[in-house]
């Protein structure tokens, strides 16, 4: 099977190159059988060196007709458009009564299989739950009161952002709202006596701490979650 298929041999002993049209192969296919007959030669071994490589040709071009049947062209040949493929059959005979070959089939010519609709549906929806997740808002923290989950406190963070105020000690009622500065940084928000860094909080009565939630997404330097009082 691997000489039948051995189209480059093919043409390079017809002294031809692939995509030739098919009037020229047969051509030299023709020319070159005339050559190698064993009637032109005249002993017995060139008698037996011709007949070989004349089987092999034909079987070699055997395969070629074949090939060219059922795709429309000669191997490597540019494939045509619109070409349909032939079904082979098991019985069938090609030009110049040479027995059909089975051939291997060039996959690199066959049409390929778009993508089902479904597929694409599908795709479009993940692509717009993947939009739609990206743009929903984070959950907001529920109120102290309704949190009876303990919360992991975070001992380390941002940064002091006042140096004047050297503070060491944890989150503490009775605070100045610099202590809670040098000990939390800015707050991201001020509103109403109250504090927001994130999801957690510091409330301030007369400029004192008096209340505070420390949340697991952004704790504050706090000991506990809510002040013990």
């Amino acid at each position: 099977m691997a000489d039948e298929t051995d189209f480059l041999d093919l043409y390079t002993r017809l002294r031809l190159e692939p995509g030739c049209s098919l009037p020229e192969f047969k051509q030299a296919y023709r020319r070159h059988v005339a050559q190698w007959h064993p009637d032109r030669r005249a002993d017995g071994h060139a008698d037996a060196l011709a007949a070989r490589r004349l089987q092999r040709l034909t079987r070699q071009y055997g395969a070629a007709m074949e090939f060219h049947r059922r795709h429309g062209r000669l191997p490597g040949g540019a494939p045509l458009p619109g070409v349909a493929v032939a079904t082979p059959e098991p019985a069938a005979a090609i030009e110049d009564g040479t027995p059909a070959t089975t051939v291997i089939a060039d996959t690199e010519s066959l049409p390929r299989r778009p993508l089902g609709a479904w597929w694409w549906l599908a795709i479009g929806a993940i692509g717009v739950a993947v939009l739609a997740w990206s743009l929903m808002p984070a959950a907001s923290e529920p109120d102290a009161e309704d949190n009876t989950e303990a919360a992991t406190v975070r001992t380390t963070g941002v940064p002091a952002a006042n140096s004047a105020f050297a503070v060491s000690g944890p989150l503490s009622l009775g605070m100045s709202e610099d202590e809670v500065i040098a000990l939390e940084g800015e707050p991201t928000q001020r509103a109403d006596g109250r504090w927001e860094y994130e999801p957690s909080w510091v409330r301030f009565d007369n400029h004192a701490v008096s209340d505070w939630y420390s949340s697991p997404l952004r704790g504050l330097h706090s000991e506990s979650p809510r002040p013990r009082h």
